[in-house]
């Protein structure tokens, strides 16, 4: 057995290589792995701020240049799910489609 640190803020997840990612997400402490047969997956669950910026068109035809500071953050609970569908890197690749959408309907909206 070797010693899995989680630090503070911070939770994991535990990739067996006989059952797949575990449901279960391992919070602060120091947890034991079987070495060569479980990998942690470590998430940060601290808010972290993502600036997005967006060039679109109101409906007088005028560009309008926003950006958005966007503080977010994992559902803990969900984090085995999420790994398994979206991956380690899921604000890369959920956060700027959303938010380029968002931006526009509220652009459109508000001229």
């Amino acid at each position: 057995l070797f010693p899995l640190p989680v630090d503070a803020g911070h939770r994991a997840v535990i990739f067996d290589r006989f059952r797949g990612v575990q449901d279960v997400v391992v919070g602060e402490g120091t947890h034991f792995l079987i070495p060569w047969v479980q990998k942690p997956i470590i998430f940060d669950c601290r808010s972290r701020p993502r600036n997005v910026p967006v060039i679109t068109g109101s409906k007088d035809l005028q560009n309008v240049n926003i950006t958005l500071r966007i503080l977010f953050r994992p559902v803990t609970a969900q984090l085995p799910r999420i790994f398994t569908s979206i991956g380690e890197d899921y604000d890369e690749r959920v956060l700027p489609s959303i938010t380029t959408e968002i931006l526009k309907s509220v652009v459109v909206s508000a001229a």
